[in-house]
């Protein structure tokens, strides 16, 4: 009897769905795992953790009925996923999860009510606007902002720096800011995860501007920060150090000192307010 209970429960629609759905983040974190970008795999870490938790918290809300056509496309577009993965390239590590979690969508509960999965497919969509967001970036010349501002900073703390162009100039050594450590990836990360954290805590407009504003600033200082380093350390023949922190491992490491710094802010400008605190009547 207790055998034929588990066979019905394994049988439900949603622990299908969940099996499907687990399938396909492993699939979009494998190929992350290979394209050795780490900013990415840790914002698209954060951005599954995000829909689990949203579905989760309305699990029992969600009406899983799909018609036929739904069904149909749904099954499409995912099959579609997964028969590019199997060419070398083709797979795309920002648009085939959007295709793979509308896909989702769809079987889940049909095109009258993929608006109930509007914020989940919202938060996939940042990964397919994430090329958008880099050429915004590169229209504005950010690699000049930053070799000004870590100019800046290198002066402002007493060292002997000058700039010419995008070139940070030290009296023993130079280095220039090209596109790759202007600081896009680390402000694009940064805007990606305000938008996530605006979607699970409901707060007011100029509290969402301000959010997404701090969010913007840390990646820009903070990549700012680390040019200056560079800079200090070609200043002292530091090769080693300097070829650290400047690789993946390094601008990864400053990467998350932007994430903790943003997440204090926000638990602090916040969350904190939010927690609910215990009645004195209470035991």
């Amino acid at each position: 009897m207790n055998k034929m209970n588990w066979l019905k429960t394994i049988l439900q629609p949603n622990y299908w769905l969940l099996s499907l759905a687990a399938a396909l983040v492993a699939l979009h974190l494998t190929y992350l795992s290979q394209a050795d970008e780490p900013n990415l795999m840790s914002l698209s870490l954060l951005f599954w953790l995000g829909i689990a938790s949203s579905i989760w918290d309305r699990r029992d809300k969600l009406k899983l009925e799909s018609g036929v056509f739904s069904t149909f496309l749904g099954i499409s577009l995912i099959a579609l996923i997964l028969l590019r993965s199997l060419a070398p390239a083709g797979y795309h590590i920002r648009i085939s999860p959007f295709v793979s979690g509308l896909g989702l969508c769809l079987i889940a509960s049909g095109i009258k009510r993929l608006h109930h999965y509007w914020k989940e497919l919202l938060i996939l969509g940042l990964l397919v606007l994430y090329p958008v967001f880099s050429g915004l970036l590169k229209a504005i010349d950010l690699s000049m902002l930053t070799a000004k501002f870590s100019a800046f900073m290198l002066w402002a703390a007493g060292f002997n720096a000058d700039r010419e162009g995008t070139q940070i100039l030290m009296p023993t050594g130079r280095v220039e800011v090209y596109g790759a450590c202007s600081g896009i990836d680390s402000i694009i990360l940064m805007l990606c995860i305000s938008v996530l954290f605006l979607l699970i805590v409901p707060l007011s407009r100029r509290q969402q501007a301000i959010c997404m504003l701090v969010a913007i600033v840390l990646g820009f200082f903070i990549n700012s920060l680390r040019v200056s380093i560079l800079a200090i350390l070609v200043a002292y023949s530091q090769k080693s150090a300097f070829d650290y922190w400047h690789g993946g491992d390094g601008s990864f490491i400053f990467s998350m000192i932007s994430v903790f710094l943003f997440g204090t802010f926000c638990w602090w400008a916040y969350v904190r307010h939010l927690t609910v605190t215990p009645n004195s009547g209470e035991p």
